[in-house]
């Protein structure tokens, strides 16, 4: 399906991994450029190779998404670069994986910096240049703990979930500019990152992954995990030309884990 996206800049963080490169590859087949951000520079590279190999322009950077200076200069550079950006894509994240007791204000620190601070810097960074340009898609990848809350998550849920209310109000000042704002929610996903907190809950509990990963699925009422591609495809959708109505909506991309 023709994405509608020929043409357009992109900036991508979290552009190094899974669902990043996904995504990059995905509106590059349709016709972007991409600028691809992660803290791997080796992945990144790999990144914009790929979309150079599909005969568009790419540009990669090494990115903290934390560090509001680092997000600044890079989104400043691909404006020099290219005059304009369409579309950001905003997808790192990461929980602190404790017991709200058992954390502390340095875990506290950790989720609110990378999971609700990231996307603000990288929001502000591209915002005076779209606004110029009267039009942009915005999409970040947030997760359906902020919608529902999860255990072991808290501060982690809280900041996504004030990330889909930033959207929301977001989508509100921005609409007359023919800016989009919307959020994708993920649940479990089958990426390396997914693998790993599984793996450290069951050996909490003292059971096998596997056993683990069957009471999980008894919670999804399509029995698998998300891949990848399941949220890259919703990502670019919304990204797309064929989402131009579509705003301040956050999308659950899940299995069936929730139905809101």
């Amino acid at each position: 399906m023709d994405l509608m996206v020929k043409g357009k800049n992109v900036f991508l963080t979290g552009g190094g991994d899974g669902i990043g490169v996904l995504v990059a590859e995905m509106l590059a087949a349709d016709g972007a450029n991409i600028a691809a951000a992660d803290m791997d520079a080796a992945k990144v590279q790999d990144t914009a190779a790929k979309v150079e190999a599909l005969g568009q322009k790419a540009l990669w950077f090494e990115l903290d998404v934390t560090n509001q200076a680092q997000v600044t200069e890079s989104v400043n550079k691909t404006i020099e670069a290219w005059g304009k950006i369409d579309i950001l894509v905003h997808i790192p994240g990461r929980g602190e994986r404790k017991p709200f007791q058992k954390s502390g204000p340095e875990d506290w620190q950790f989720a609110l910096n990378l999971n609700l601070m990231g996307p603000l810097y990288s929001t502000k960074a591209v915002l005076d240049n779209m606004i110029a340009n009267q039009g942009g898609s915005i999409v970040y990848v947030v997760s359906d703990a902020g919608r529902v809350g999860e255990v072991n998550n808290p501060v982690y849920s809280a900041a996504k979930g004030g990330v889909i209310a930033f959207s929301k109000s977001l989508a509100r000042e921005l609409g007359r500019h023919l800016i989009r704002v919307n959020c994708v929610a993920l649940s479990a996903m089958d990426t390396p990152g997914g693998r790993k907190y599984q793996t450290q809950i069951a050996e909490r509990k003292g059971i096998t992954l596997e056993a683990l990963q069957k009471s999980f699925m008894s919670n999804y009422l399509i029995r698998r995990f998300g891949q990848p591609q399941d949220a890259a495809d919703a990502i670019c959708f919304l990204c797309s030309g064929r989402a131009d109505w579509i705003t301040g909506q956050t999308l659950s991309v899940n299995g069936g884990y929730m139905l809101f």
